[in-house]
């Protein structure tokens, strides 16, 4: 039962005007209305099994009145039943199970992170043990022609050789 702002005392029936202090009620004759008008609406809509629309019915009821009981319920109703859907759902089990893998929990998981530390330092040291051989390799060897011998005798006819 609504009471008046103005001497706060209850209001028996809505009336534009309060009966003891004749204060102007205009704004919460509308206020109840509407809240009303909204609780109807989103009733029908859920008796004609437009579950969506009533709960944004129901929503924008809560929006006038965060603590209207009957929309609260409708609202919780709906949210246990999406609650209950996503954790019971086998395709949902499926993808937690796939989220967390072999290894168990992703989160803290030391043993996911080793392995991915081994399998990192493996490939680093075969990129290098490879880049080490191809780099160290003579040129000479690759097209085949004969070695200048590395001691060569000096010409004394020579400019080097005086």
């Amino acid at each position: 039962m609504p009471r008046c702002p103005q001497c706060n005392k209850p209001l028996v029936e809505l009336s534009r005007r309060c009966p003891s202090c004749m204060a102007d009620l205009d704004l919460l004759v509308d206020y109840v209305s509407h809240l009303e008008g909204g609780l109807v609406r989103a009733d029908n809509l859920t008796r004609a099994g437009e579950l969506g629309q009533a709960v944004w019915a129901y929503m924008e009821v809560l929006e006038v009145d965060p603590d209207n009981p009957t929309a609260r319920h409708q609202v919780s109703q709906v949210a246990t039943a999406v609650r209950q859907f996503d954790r019971t759902a086998p395709g949902r089990r499926w993808l937690l199970g796939m989220r967390n893998g072999l290894f168990g929990n992703p989160e803290n998981n030391w043993l996911l992170f080793g392995v991915r530390l081994v399998f990192v330092g493996v490939l680093l040291f075969f990129a290098f043990t490879l880049g080490y051989s191809i780099g160290g390799r003579n040129e000479t060897e690759d097209n085949n022609t004969p070695v200048a011998p590395r001691n060569i005798e000096k010409n004394p006819n020579t400019l080097s050789g005086k």
